[in-house]
C-alpha cells in the first residue's frame, strides 16, 4: 500500500461503530508510523493527516469513552466542516431514538510551533518538546535553518504556559450557534505537559473558572486527552454560561 493510500476521504468519512472506529484509527496509526530501519514516515494528504490526527483521533478517544462497544452508536465524521451548512466536525447517531449528537472539535496545540519541531525531529532523529525553536528561511528552501533549543523549565511553568492555549482555544469557539446538542471535544496533550494527575486537576480548576465568563453555546465541553489518559466533561446546557462538571 503506497503512502498516499492510507489515507482518503471516503473511508475517513465512513460511518462506524465507536469500538469499530477505534480499531481503525489504531491501524492508521500503525500505517502512518515511520518504516522500520529507515525511520521515514510514508507520505500522506497534508490535509488529511491534520484531520487524521486532529479530529478523528481524538473523536475515536472520545466515542470510546463515552460509548464503550455498543453497536447501537454510529459516529460519523464530517472532513467538510469548513462548509457553511455543514459546521460540525462528526456527527454521533445513539439508538433508542435519542436526538443525534453534534460534535465540533479543536485541537490546543501551537501548529507552527510543532511543525519545526518535527523538522528538527525528521532531520536528526530527536527533539527538545520544550525548547525554544529559532527558524529561518522558507520551508523548504535551500536556506531554511530551524533549530530548538535543549533546556530545562520548571514543569508549572511549561503547565502554566500550555493551560493559557487551551484557553486561546476555546476563546475562539465562542459567540458560535449552536446548542444543547452540540459538544465542543478539545483535544489536549496528556503525554506532555499534561502528563501527571495534578495536571489534569488544574485544566479541571482552570476551565471551570473560564468556562462561566465565556459566551460558549455548547450544551457540552469535553476535554479528551491524545494519549486517552485524560477526560474532563463540563454540561452547560440548561445553565447559561455556568458549568457543572459531570
Amino acid at each position: 500500500m503506497g503512502g498516499s493510500d492510507i489515507l482518503n476521504q471516503e473511508d475517513m468519512e465512513r460511518s462506524r461503530s465507536p469500538g469499530k472506529l477505534r480499531a481503525w484509527v489504531n491501524q492508521k496509526c500503525k500505517e502512518l508510523g515511520p518504516t522500520p530501519g529507515t525511520k521515514a514516515y510514508p507520505p500522506a494528504n497534508p490535509r488529511l493527516l491534520k484531520k487524521f490526527y486532529e479530529e478523528i483521533w481524538p473523536l475515536a478517544i472520545f466515542a470510546h469513552r463515552e460509548f464503550g462497544d455498543r453497536d447501537d452508536v454510529v459516529v460519523k465524521p464530517n472532513l467538510g466542516s469548513d462548509r457553511l451548512d455543514h459546521s460540525f466536525d462528526a456527527c454521533i447517531s445513539v439508538g433508542g431514538g435519542e436526538p443525534t449528537i453534534f460534535v465540533e472539535i479543536t485541537c490546543a496545540k501551537d501548529g507552527y510551533d510543532e511543525s519545526r519541531r518535527m523538522e528538527v525531529l525528521a532531520r536528526e532523529g530527536s527533539v527538545s518538546l520544550i525548547g525554544p525553536v529559532l527558524s529561518s528561511g522558507r520551508k523548504g528552501s535551500a536556506d531554511r535553518k530551524v533549530r530548538v533549543h535543549r533546556e530545562a523549565r520548571p514543569h508549572a511553568e511549561v503547565v502554566k504556559k500550555y493551560l493559557a492555549m487551551v484557553k486561546d482555544r476555546l476563546g475562539g469557539k465562542t459567540g458560535r450557534r449552536a446548542g444543547n446538542g452540540h459538544i465542543l471535544l478539545v483535544a489536549v496533550d496528556d503525554d506532555y505537559p499534561l502528563v501527571d494527575p495534578s495536571d489534569h486537576e488544574s485544566l479541571r480548576a482552570a476551565a471551570a473558572a473560564w468556562l462561566p465568563g465565556l459566551d460558549c453555546a455548547f450544551g457540552r465541553v469535553v476535554f479528551v486527552g491524545v494519549a486517552d489518559r485524560l477526560f474532563i466533561s463540563f454540561n452547560l446546557a440548561g445553565h447559561g454560561n455556568g458549568s457543572d462538571v459531570l
